[in-house]
């Protein structure tokens, strides 16, 4: 199994929490990219998404907190002992991701269909991935951080209240949440917080694509929800599936107005005015 994992080409959707990573997916599955048999209600592959926690976990990472992996996985030989651990991971959950049809056990990947996962922790577990599968492809979605940086607080929040009745964390606060994992007081409970991981995530995606060169792809998640018909067609042909026509992929719901919803919020619009420098280096205004 691990010889044929190595000539598959899977499509691994990388970005940051809260940037469009879950319509992503759904935009892929409906092109007809398998996404796992074990997706959860954010769309994500619990197998691969197990797998990505243990990765993290022995970096001493964590999804909020990731900068560890990305200097331990830099060194080779980490990276490749992980890849083994995930690999022996992966084979031991790849019938809960394929499901009922097991067209894993199909003996040339050719037969396989066009698959992959989204998580946005694989930004950050790339360089393992990238050992088990040497062929893999990238694509990076995008969003302006301060849309970013307002969502996350304000599911941060959520939780906080819907844990513990408070609205600001105590210095020492750490709760469960369903959704999000465990959630710490150490990051995203506020803008600025929630904005410096959004630049983290950015920069390593983008860094990780300019490796990978031809198999990355960058879309807007504006541009997604603005500019379907423009976009789909470039994402089918990027997944080497057949392009759809008009919005025969886009997903129902598609909500336009998401695109730069803060502008809407006076608040948000000088925070976004406060940090035009950082926004600028990843090619947003405020």
């Amino acid at each position: 199994m691990n010889a044929l994992l190595r000539q598959a080409s899977p499509l691994v959707v990388i970005g940051m929490h809260r940037s469009g990573t879950r319509l992503l997916a759904e935009v892929l599955a409906k092109l007809g990219v398998f996404m796992g048999a074990d997706v959860q209600a954010d769309s994500e592959s619990i197998s691969f998404m197990l797998i990505n926690e243990e990765i993290l976990h022995r970096c001493g990472a964590f999804w909020s907190e990731p900068m560890s992996a990305h200097f331990l996985l830099a060194e080779p030989e980490a990276a490749e002992h992980l890849a083994a651990t995930a690999r022996e991971a992966l084979a031991a959950r790849l019938e809960k991701y394929v499901g009922p049809s097991g067209w894993h056990r199909e003996t040339s990947p050719e037969k396989w269909p066009v698959f992959g996962w989204k998580d946005p922790r694989n930004t950050f577990t790339l360089p393992v991935w990238k050992q088990v599968f040497p062929s893999l492809r990238t694509i990076h979605i995008v969003r302006h951080g301060v849309d970013v940086a307002a969502s996350l607080a304000r599911r941060h929040a959520q939780a906080l209240r819907a844990a513990t009745g408070m609205s600001l964390p105590s210095a020492l606060t750490v709760i469960q949440d369903r959704a999000l994992g465990v959630l710490s007081s150490r990051r995203g409970w506020t803008l600025t917080e929630a904005l410096t991981m959004w630049e983290q995530y950015v920069e390593k995606a983008r860094l990780e694509s300019a490796v990978l060169g031809e198999r990355a792809l960058e879309v807007r998640y504006e541009d997604l929800l603005l500019q379907p018909e423009r976009v789909i067609p470039i994402l089918a042909k990027r997944c080497r599936v057949p392009v759809p026509t008009g919005r025969a992929a886009a997903p129902d719901g598609l909500e336009p107005d998401r695109a730069f919803a803060f502008r809407r919020d006076p608040e948000l619009l000088a925070f976004a005015g406060s940090v035009r420098d950082i926004l600028a280096r990843f090619g947003y205004a405020p």
